[in-house]
């Protein structure tokens, strides 16, 4: 598969099967996201890797943890934001409720007890930086990311970044013994697809380029 046929099918899967993913498979699409570009080459990104039994007690943590505090899902953000924005996310919930709905759990539960679950893939991989780098490096780490989420479409496996869980940091650094010194930015679920699940039947759109592009041209 070429890279923009990966960008072009590639979608989050929140339902997965369950099918071993290999050791090997894991490895190769890591290096390739090791092989995303940095500012002079710090390579900021690390990625801690969890199945098995480890994911299930990590999985059995974050959702005792989930009932406890209820965290909700959000944008994060710390003031209003523009009304454009708002309306993307607003799209995105009336694709997404309906067939999740339709299996019989709220919307909002279901995407913060996911989250904590990794959506049942059998893999789920932690990506953490060192707190001693500026937050322009997280751009870096999110190129890696990238690359890493087009490698596994490429290898013809499914991902969903899942960003709920930094709210549960403390749980998973003590789970995973992650250093005090490392911030948590991002989880990853990864595995095979369940085509068939409502979760996995529907695709979010995309904003124009007229919302996001800005030409400036010569004559």
């Amino acid at each position: 598969m070429d890279v923009l046929s990966a960008m072009q099918q590639r979608k989050s899967a929140r339902a997965y099967l369950a099918k071993e993913v290999s050791r090997r498979d894991i490895a190769e699409i890591l290096a390739c996201a090791a092989r995303a570009p940095s500012a002079i080459n710090l390579q900021p990104w690390e990625f801690i890797v969890t199945y098995g039994d480890e994911k299930e007690r990590l999985v059995r943590r974050l959702l005792k943890a989930q009932r406890e505090r209820q965290v909700k899902c959000g944008s994060g953000a710390d003031r209003p934001l523009p009304e454009h924005i708002n309306r993307r996310a607003k799209e995105a919930m009336a694709v997404m409720e309906p067939p999740i709905s339709a299996s019989g759990m709220t919307f909002n539960r279901f995407i913060e007890e996911g989250s904590c679950s990794f959506y049942g893939a059998p893999v789920a991989i932690i990506v953490v930086i060192d707190k001693r780098f500026p937050a322009i490096r997280y751009l870096d780490v999110g190129l890696a990311v990238s690359y890493l989420l087009l490698a596994a479409q490429a290898k013809g496996l499914a991902t969903c970044p899942i960003g709920l869980i930094t709210a549960y940091q403390d749980d998973i650094s003590q789970m995973l013994s992650i250093p005090e010194e490392k911030a948590i930015l991002r989880g990853i679920s990864r595995g095979y697809a369940d085509e068939s699940s409502p979760a996995n039947a529907f695709r979010t759109g995309r904003a124009d380029l007229n919302e996001i592009v800005t030409w400036y041209e010569g004559e």
